[in-house]
């Protein structure tokens, strides 16, 4: 452990493991996490019959997350899972305005 960790507040590792979980842990066990979202906007709009935006998928997910937590599923992992999703969404939104 650095001196950098060690001196880490509670958001900053939150966010840091978040950000460890989007660019390298599960990228590399499940790939790209948009070519995913793509497999499973496709998925959703099928079984939904509507159009679905590729950044509303990790939102839904974040969502899912969020309503775990409220019914008292409270898990730190759930809230790194949230905020892992929402950073992709963002990214994805801001794609999407390009």
């Amino acid at each position: 452990m650095n001196d950098q960790e060690i001196f880490m507040t509670q958001r900053d590792k939150v966010l840091a493991e978040a950000g460890k979980l989007i660019n390298k842990d599960r990228h590399n066990e499940y790939g790209e996490a948009h070519d995913n979202f793509k497999i499973l906007r496709k998925n959703w709009a099928d079984l939904l019959q509507c159009d679905l935006q590729l950044w509303q998928v990790p939102f839904m997910l974040a969502q899912m997350k969020i309503a775990r937590i409220v019914n008292g599923g409270y898990k730190e992992d759930s809230i790194v899972d949230c905020i892992g999703y929402l950073a992709i969404t963002s990214e994805l939104k801001n794609i999407s305005k390009l």
